[in-house]
């Protein structure tokens, strides 16, 4: 037989009335209280029955709180361990003993100083949350929020929100439930009681949801990572995202390339795929390729890279299509400012759900190629 084991504790520290009904129910079951914690441990003991009170605790320096104990011992009741940082736990197994606190208006002074450190101790957490929130939501200054947003952000932004609420949540009805015990000692009603099975029960709700919530958020993580592959752009699989080299400068597709490799991602919102080879002195192709959940955002994603291809190129002609291949399509042409005579060219387009971006450095024009870039398009929808 087991003499120590560990039980699921109320929700609540500040609802003292409830934390003793429920220690008091475990002593009655012939468990005492020895260490607290998320799962306070327990002394196997004879069940009977007996009152708990938890005593507020200040500023006392040892020698204070040596004299309580005393006091209390003296009184019939027996100290535990202390309840987290802000209470003590004592126990009476005598029904003729005096209570430690006869007159509630008495304990309104105890309360009174939790309160006030309550508070201060929640202002520098609501401190920290708010830079460690602000550190969390510095991408949405960025200029590429969309893409990140369907890459992936959007799961940890969800859950920041929902983390900062509940924690915001529970800080107020932490701050609001001392607050009315206080206030109801100084009309000299003592402590309600709540139901400790219904607490518990709450609780336990509380870590389901906390645990299914970390849960979800390491599946989804692990399957972003799982989603994420790269390789040489030969072995790429069909479709490809992007009209090839081959397709728009075939005397340039046959020059040694320095580099030449395929990545790809995929989330709940988007499946992005990228391209990229070169050679360093010679030609240039650079491509993405976005697959989104919904038209309404695959615009967003296009009215983005559009912006992103207007920074890259400031100086370029930009040229908008009217096409009905496309729902959208703009040219970036910058001309042929370099002395091999390669023209840097960049197009944005977008068709249903599907978004292009790809950008060249060649002899060549794209606008000569809409016909193969609607066509791509139309392999991702």
């Amino acid at each position: 037989m087991k003499n120590h084991k560990r039980f699921l504790a109320p929700m609540d520290l500040w609802d003292v009335g409830t934390i003793e009904a429920w220690l008091e129910e475990k002593a009655a079951q012939g468990w005492i209280l020895e260490k607290w914690g998320s799962y306070p441990r327990f002394e196997r003991m004879e069940p009977r029955p007996c009152r708990v009170r938890l005593d507020p605790q200040g500023q006392r320096i040892q020698v204070e709180q040596e004299e309580a104990d005393a006091l209390y011992r003296d009184m019939g009741w027996r100290r535990a361990c202390p309840l987290g940082d802000g209470y003590l736990v004592y126990y009476c197994f005598d029904p003729a003993a005096p209570d430690l606190y006869t007159d509630p208006a008495s304990q309104a002074w105890a309360w009174e100083k939790l309160l006030k450190r309550t508070v201060r101790r929640n202002a520098l957490a609501l401190l920290l949350l708010a830079v460690w929130t602000a550190l969390q939501f510095d991408d949405l200054f960025s200029d590429n929020v969309v893409e990140l947003f369907l890459r992936g952000m959007w799961a940890v932004w969800l859950f920041v929100v929902l983390f900062v609420g509940g924690e915001l949540w529970r800080l107020a009805r932490q701050i609001r439930g001392i607050r009315r015990q206080r206030k109801q000692l100084e009309a000299g009603v003592p402590l309600e009681r709540g139901d400790p099975a219904r607490a518990v029960k709450r609780r336990m709700r509380s870590e389901v949801i906390g645990w299914a919530t970390i849960v979800l958020l390491y599946v989804f993580v692990v399957g972003l990572a799982a989603g994420q592959r790269e390789m040489p752009l030969s072995d790429a699989p069909e479709p490809l995202p992007y009209v090839a080299m081959e397709v728009l400068a075939p005397e340039e597709a046959v020059l040694p390339m320095d580099a030449a490799f395929y990545r790809e991602s995929g989330g709940l919102l988007l499946t992005l795929r990228s391209v990229e080879e070169f050679q360093w002195e010679g030609p240039y192709l650079e491509a993405k390729m976005a697959r989104v959940c919904a038209a309404p955002l695959a615009d967003l994603l296009y009215q983005e890279w559009l912006s992103e291809a207007e920074t890259r190129l400031p100086r370029a002609a930009v040229t908008v299509h009217q096409d009905s291949r496309f729902d959208q399509v703009a040219l970036l042409d910058n001309g042929t400012g370099t002395n091999d005579g390669r023209a840097r060219q960049l197009l944005v387009a977008r068709q249903g759900r599907a978004v292009i971006y790809q950008a060249v450095r060649l002899h060549g024009d794209l606008s000569a190629h809409l016909d193969d870039f609607a066509a791509v398009l139309a392999e991702f929808q």
